[in-house]
């Protein structure tokens, strides 16, 4: 059984697993910056932010097997992006790399004792 001090453990060991393989993207999120004083409807507005992340190609089967993550099926070009447990990838509209855009088609937590990354499938929309 994993103990609070084996969590801290594995939480510290990701900063090493990580280092030099990171790379800084551009964000985008719809946050709630507001409220309508009539229709009390929640106003949004979007705002860009760069983190880094771990940006990883995914490489499909060359066989006719598909493979499947959290339910997708993947596509040629889809990339695995791990995002720190510090940012909710559920707020995420659009991701930007290198004047490339991609969509967050997958989320999955990730993390023993706790979350530690998540882990997403992106996919190119421009």
């Amino acid at each position: 059984m994993l103990t609070a001090d084996d969590v801290a453990w594995i939480k510290k060991n990701r900063e090493e697993i990580i280092a030099n393989r990171t790379e800084s993207i551009t964000i985008v999120r719809r946050e709630k910056v507001g409220e309508d004083p009539y229709t009390k409807e929640p106003i949004y507005e979007e705002t860009t932010d760069t983190v880094d992340v771990v940006w990883k190609k995914y490489s499909t089967v060359a066989n006719t097997d598909r493979d499947i993550i959290g339910g997708i099926e993947l596509l040629e070009g889809d990339v695995l992006v791990s995002f720190s447990p510090d940012l909710n990838p559920y707020e995420i509209t659009k991701i930007v790399r290198g004047g490339v855009g991609y969509k967050i088609v997958t989320v999955d937590d990730k993390g023993l004792g706790g979350l530690n990354r998540y882990e997403c499938v992106v996919r190119r929309v421009t």
